[in-house]
């Protein structure tokens, strides 16, 4: 005895047009959806900020994307590059992340990410599937 089947796939050629139209843009989109969850991290983080003279937030910046091959990656918060954050700044916001022999810490960094990283990762996903990347 002899078993057939048949099997029809309605939709299946246009799921496999909108993957290699993705493919093409790829790079292009992983690095947007970045930016997007970037901007959620850097606004949690200034959020968190003490504010007394404002100079701390403003240097809560992004960085990138930059690229190594496959790896997307982005810097989010107090760059160390002379370039985004100086010096003193950068010590003041060690200070204020992890407090000092003088004073209490008083995170901004650790809180951002953990309120804005599933905000982040939503956004995201939302900015990949716009662009048909998933």
């Amino acid at each position: 005895m002899a078993t057939q089947t048949n099997l029809k796939t309605n939709g299946f050629d246009e799921y496999l047009e909108k993957i290699a139209r993705a493919g093409t843009n790829i790079d292009a989109s992983v690095d947007k959806a970045l930016l997007v969850g970037g901007d959620v991290i850097q606004e949690e983080m200034i959020t968190n900020t003490p504010l007394l003279t404002g100079n701390l937030a403003e240097h809560i910046q992004i960085k990138g994307p930059e690229r190594d091959g496959n790896y997307h990656s982005i810097e989010v918060g107090l760059i160390h590059d002379s370039a985004f954050t100086d010096a003193e700044t950068a010590r003041y916001g060690n200070a204020q992340e992890y407090g000092s022999v003088k004073n209490a810490a008083h995170p901004y960094i650790r809180p951002g990410m953990k309120t804005g990283g599933p905000k982040a990762t939503k956004k995201m996903k939302e900015s990949l599937i716009e662009d048909g990347a998933i």
